[in-house]
C-alpha cells in the first residue's frame, strides 16, 4: 500500500515538473513580429542601354541592330538610373543607383493600346515586358527585383508596332523583390510601378515584408 502511494506521489511530482518546464520554455521562447511597411520610391533613368532584336533571321527578316518583321523580342541591357525612397519610415530619404535589363515580346503578342485613327484602325500598341533590376544604396546595401508588365507606344502613330525604337511610351509594371544584402537581408515584398518615356519619372509603391524580429 505504501509502495503504491509512493509511486503515485512520484508520478504527480514528475508530471508537475514537466508542466512547469513547459511553461518556462514557452515563456522564454521569443515571439516574432512581422512588420509590413508601405514604401514609395521615385526613380529616374539616366542612360539607355544596348538594344538587340532577335532571333536574327533572313526570312522573315530580323536584324539584331534594327529589328524587322521577323523579330520576336527586343532586349535592352545596361540601363542605368538613380532613385530615392520618398516614403518608408526609417528608410525615407535613402538614395540608390540602379541597373536594369528589360525584354519586350513582339511577334504574336503585341496588342492594341486603344489609340486609333479616324477610321478606327489601331495606331498604338502594347507589348509584354519582363525585367530584372539591381539597386545599390550609398552604404553598399542592395535590393534585387524582377518586373513583369506592359509597355505601350504613346505616339500618335506606331507604324510597325515595336519593330524599332519608339520615342514615346507608357509603362505599367508589377515588381517582386527577389533578394537583398546589408540592411535589406531577408527583405520580401513587391509593388506597382508607372512610368513614361522620355524624361518621365518612374513612380513605384511597394509593400515591404521586413525580416522577423523578437518582440520585447
Amino acid at each position: 500500500m505504501l509502495d503504491n502511494l509512493t509511486f503515485s506521489q512520484r508520478r504527480v511530482h514528475t508530471v508537475g515538473v514537466g508542466v512547469l518546464l513547459s511553461a518556462v520554455m514557452l515563456w522564454a521562447t521569443p515571439v516574432f513580429a512581422q512588420e509590413l511597411r508601405h514604401v514609395a520610391e521615385v526613380l529616374k533613368r539616366t542612360s539607355g542601354g544596348t538594344i538587340t532584336f532577335g532571333p536574327v533571321s533572313v526570312s522573315p527578316l530580323c536584324i539584331a541592330a534594327t529589328g524587322g518583321p521577323g523579330c520576336k523580342f527586343v532586349t535592352e541591357t545596361g540601363i542605368t538610373g538613380t532613385g530615392k525612397i520618398v516614403e518608408g519610415g526609417d528608410d525615407t530619404g535613402r538614395r540608390f543607383t540602379w541597373t536594369e535589363e528589360k525584354t519586350l515580346l513582339l511577334a504574336g503578342v503585341v496588342t492594341p493600346s486603344g489609340a486609333h485613327d479616324a477610321s478606327g484602325a489601331p495606331t498604338g500598341f502594347c507589348a509584354p515586358s519582363f525585367s530584372g533590376e539591381h539597386w545599390v544604396f550609398e552604404d553598399g546595401s542592395t535590393i534585387d527585383l524582377n518586373g513583369q508588365g506592359s509597355q505601350c507606344c504613346a505616339a500618335s502613330s506606331c507604324s510597325g508596332g515595336f519593330r524599332a525604337a519608339f520615342p514615346l511610351s507608357v509603362t505599367h509594371v508589377s515588381t517582386i523583390i527577389t533578394g537583398g544584402t546589408g540592411s535589406f537581408v531577408g527583405l520580401k515584398g513587391g509593388g506597382e510601378r508607372a512610368a513614361s518615356n522620355p524624361g518621365g519619372r518612374i513612380v513605384e509603391e511597394q509593400v515591404w515584408e521586413l525580416p522577423q524580429v523578437p518582440e520585447n
